[in-house]
């Protein structure tokens, strides 16, 4: 198997509780899925395997909605992913950054990997 993906997907969301849900605050995706991508590869020819504009936008409609916890949103996003074809090992990792914690922190994060 062969693997593709995205690091560093940024986008603005809701997540959290209490104060955190005044504002968005910057959440972090980084997404890796086994696939086979050799016909691809072979005829440099995308329709023979999985396009990358798919895979953003399941990771972007897997954040659609209300979402407390980085748990939730990696499970929505894994779960989008997970459902196409041919796909096998899909690792998501979500991660906000600045977490609101008294000292600094970088990040905050979960991964599903299955």
């Amino acid at each position: 198997m062969k693997t593709i993906g995205f690091t560093g997907v940024i986008v603005d969301k809701v997540c959290g509780f209490g104060k955190e849900r005044e504002k968005p605050q910057k959440i972090c995706i980084d997404v890796s899925l086994e696939t086979d991508f050799k016909c691809v590869a072979e005829e440099d020819d995308l329709s023979l395997g999985i396009d990358f504009k798919t895979v953003y936008a399941l990771i972007i409609t897997g954040l659609e909605g209300e979402i407390y916890t980085l748990e939730k949103a990696a499970l929505s996003i894994w779960k989008k992913i997970k459902n196409l074809k041919d796909i096998g090992k899909v690792k998501v990792t979500v991660k906000k950054l600045e977490p609101p914690f008294e000292n600094e922190v970088e990040n905050s994060w979960v991964t599903i990997e299955e």
